[in-house]
Parts: C-alpha cells; structure tokens; sequence
C-alpha cells in the first residue's frame, strides 16, 4: 500500500447524514478480525469511515495483506494504510525488550486459517506512521460522531495520541477488545493477547482518557464478557448455509474451521470463541441505542471503574486492573463490559452477515 493511502478518499470526504454509527476499526486480522469485518460493512447503519491494523494475531506484514485481502473479498473500499509494528514503546534502552509473538497456531500461517483472501501473497509498503495518522485526521474530520473501535494492540492508537493528545475530546466512543479482570488470562495466566502484545500503549490509551473533559470513557471489553460467545458447529452451519454461491460465507467457513480446530486441540471442544464480532456489535448497538433507536440490542452490562494495566510484572506484566473497591482513590477512567447476551448476538450476527452476503456472486 502506498505512503498515501491513509488520505480519505474523495467520495467520503464529508462526515455522512444517513449512517447512524461511523467507525474507524483498528485490527489484526485474524480470524475473528474478519468476521468483525464482515458484520461491519454488512449493517446498513454502519459507515467504516478508515481501517488500521497493527501486528498481532500474525506478522506486521501479514496483517496488512489480510486487511487489504478482506476489503477486496467483500468488494469495499475505504483508507487503509500499512500496519503498525508491534510493540511500539520498548526501546533499545528497556531492559525487557519485547517483540511481537504472533499467534499461527491459532489463526493460521496467514492468520486466516483455511481461507485464502485475494492478494494475500502480495508485499504491502509500510509506513508504519500512517495508522496514527489515519487515527488523527478521521477523528478531526468526522468530530464528535466518530467512533474508535480496536480490535488488536492499542499500538496505532496510542502513536495517535502522542501526535494529538486531544483525541480523547474528539470521539464519540471507544471500544477496546481486551484484557482480563476477574478471569484467566489467554496468554499468560492473568493476561490477555491484545494487551499483552503491546502493555504500555493500552496503558498510555487509559490514561490519556483519564481527564475531565474526555468526550467518551473507553469500554473495556475484557475475556470476562467476550469469551461467553461460543461459537458452535450450529451456529456455524446457520452463518453459511449456501456458501457455494457466497465467497464471503465461504471464506468465513474455511476461517471458521480452522478456527474450532484450534479450540478443540487447546481442551475446549470444537467451538471457537468469537471475541471481535461480538465487540463491534456491542459498540454499534450501544450508540444506536445512545441515539434512541429502538430496534437497538442491549448486548451486555457495563460497570464504570478505574482500569490500568500492569507494566512491571515479573508474573503478570500487561495484566488489566480494575480498582473495584476504590483503593486507588482515583475517579472512574473507563466502563468495564461484564456480561455478554451471546444468543441475542449470534441471532443477530448472523441476521446482519447474511443479509449482506448471502447468494451474493
């Protein structure tokens, strides 16, 4: 992709009347990635005004390529530019010097299991900038109505407020896929992957919403909610039922495989946990029902609290902290998703995902 990529493009210029929900997804695709993909370009009060990505279920490099591949595979088309490295803010000078572990055995060696998305061989070119950048300018031109929703690392997200650390004034909302509160860890035992890829971005995310004239609290959308969305081989069958006459259902089945595959081998059954769709499903739910829609679905419940995240941590570095009983004494910097309604969001994922792409050619 080219350096200029992250520019809006011309037809999307202006912030949008009709669209009730205008997202910027910042993701790692990954196989949930995809399928959050998916319900997001098919519901027809969502506009995907950019999408970032960042290294984390495969390489920096992949991540891209699937990015590109998926918007191609679902005929779209809005700014993208090159993924982020991973992680960003351990130096030469840090004793800990993380790198990026990337995640195959769960994903695949694309990082889209059994599917093959169009160009996913094809090199990208990186800049590695240009995320924060997209972050920034989409957020000035879309004021007060744009809402971040991060799928992966909060890497590009974290840059971004370093070159503007009024973003927390300009968003409607932000969702953040992540972390563990008062649940096992998917990584390390306390600690899940997207924080724990990159522990002082996610760090520097809460704090820089920690201020008084914050537009939004980020929601904090930890495995304590997400992991109650089980996919099963029924639920599964429901989403591409007819996925000869559908790339995008048959993608979504041959990611899906691979995917439940994964989960059986790991003791927990051949079901597959679908943390992202579910995440972006409850960020577009939830500000249509900020808006008084009322076909809007009451996906879950949220505590507000004070949320940080462990850096120094011999045993439980990236660790997420919720401060329940208020030792911190410190006021509330993020809302906390606790529960998750998993069949009302299966029935209406798939609802949304097939009416966009069934029988489509």
């Amino acid at each position: 992709m080219q350096s200029s990529a992250f520019e809006l493009s011309s037809e999307r210029q202006n912030p949008v009347t009709q669209a009730e929900c205008t997202l910027l997804i910042d993701c790692d695709p990954g196989i949930d990635d995809m399928m959050a993909l998916a319900y997001a370009f098919a519901h027809p009060q969502v506009q995907v005004a950019a999408l970032v990505a960042s290294g984390g279920n495969v390489s920096t490099e992949q991540v891209g390529r699937n990015l590109r591949g998926v918007l191609e595979l679902i005929q779209e088309s809005v700014p993208v530019p090159a993924a982020a490295e991973v992680p960003w803010a351990l130096g030469a000078e840090n004793p800990l010097k993380q790198t990026l572990t990337t995640t195959e055995e769960t994903h695949g060696d694309f990082g889209t299991g059994y599917a093959v998305l169009p160009g996913q061989s094809v090199p990208t070119e990186k800049n590695h900038d240009d995320g924060a950048r997209l972050w920034v300018e989409t957020a000035r031109r879309y004021e007060g109505q744009l809402s971040g929703v991060v799928l992966g690392p909060c890497t590009n997200l974290a840059r971004a407020l370093e070159l503007d650390p009024e973003l927390p004034t300009r968003l409607a909302s932000l969702h953040i896929m992540g972390g563990a509160l008062n649940h096992r860890g998917n990584t390390m035992p306390t600690t899940e992957w997207n924080i724990h890829s990159d522990p002082e971005a996610a760090h520097q995310v809460f704090e820089a919403f920690d201020r008084p004239d914050a537009a939004c609290y980020p929601v904090l959308c930890p495995l304590d909610a997400t992991e109650s969305n089980i996919l099963t081989p029924e639920l599964r069958q429901r989403l591409t039922a007819g996925k000869e006459d559908s790339p995008v259902l048959a993608a979504l089945d041959d990611a899906l495989q691979f995917y439940m595959e994964f989960h059986e081998g790991d003791g927990l059954g051949f079901i597959a946990h679908v943390h992202d769709p579910f995440v972006t499903a409850y960020a577009v739910n939830r500000l249509l029902q900020e808006q008084g829609d009322e076909g809007a679905l009451v996906l879950g419940k949220e505590v507000e609290t004070v949320i940080d995240v462990e850096l120094d941590g011999k045993l439980t570095r990236g660790q997420t902290i919720a401060d329940w009983l208020g030792r911190w004494g410190r006021t509330p910097n993020a809302s906390a998703l606790m529960t998750a309604e998993a069949a009302t969001f299966f029935d209406h994922y798939i609802e949304t995902v097939r009416s966009c792409y069934a029988h489509s050619h």
